[in-house]
């Protein structure tokens, strides 16, 4: 299933109100949903509203992992490395995807491993939730937290970062260009285009 953006969504459809488009959209989701994209693309909010609104549970990965793990993501990299918390990233992850069909925010690099990424998209509609640095630095904020914006330019950080993980996420099945919109705005555009996508299967 390839990716479409939002500029190819249908027109000539009459607008339903979101409780409805949210109603047909559960009727055919038969498998997990997992958001992908950048830090500040609006996983966890977005996934949230849609979990809500489809009447789903919601899992975050990076907080199943920290709970599981009883230290933070830093930590983990700290004491045992990136290859280690890559391993439990993905025995996590399958783990949330073979319960029942839920909203499930991924971390930011997760979908950027070969393993994990096939995974997701066999067993998962898989959207990516697409936005621009400004976008996405304005929607961060506070950059404390987030160790790879430490640097005198973090928007140039997130860009060079967009530019090295495009190609991965561009694999998920569903495109969603969230720049200027809102979270309950974002969650329409995604309605919207899951239930494009679920109409053709």
């Amino acid at each position: 299933m390839g990716g479409m953006t939002r500029a190819e969504q249908p027109k000539t459809r009459t607008r339903r109100s979101a409780a409805r488009l949210a109603a047909d959209v559960a009727a055919r989701l038969d498998r997990p949903l997992a958001l992908v994209g950048l830090m500040g693309s609006g996983k966890s909010a977005v996934g949230r509203r849609l979990a809500g609104m489809l009447d789903l549970g919601f899992t975050d990965s990076d907080q199943q992992i920290v709970k599981t793990a009883g230290i933070s993501i830093a930590e983990i990299f700290e004491l045992a490395g990136e290859v280690k918390f890559r391993e439990m990233e993905f025995s996590t992850l399958e783990t949330i995807v073979s319960a029942k069909p839920q909203i499930i925010a991924t971390g930011g690099g997760a979908f950027c491993q070969d393993r994990t990424s096939q995974l997701l998209r066999d067993s998962c509609l898989v959207v990516w939730l697409k936005a621009s640095p400004e976008t996405l630095l304005a929607r961060i904020g506070n950059t404390r937290s987030r160790p790879l914006l430490h640097t005198a330019d973090p928007r140039a950080a997130l860009a060079a970062l967009l530019d090295q993980r495009k190609h991965f996420y561009e694999k998920a099945h569903v495109h969603v260009d969230t720049d200027g919109l809102t979270t309950q705005r974002a969650v329409r555009a995604v309605l919207e285009m899951l239930d494009t996508v679920l109409a053709r299967q």
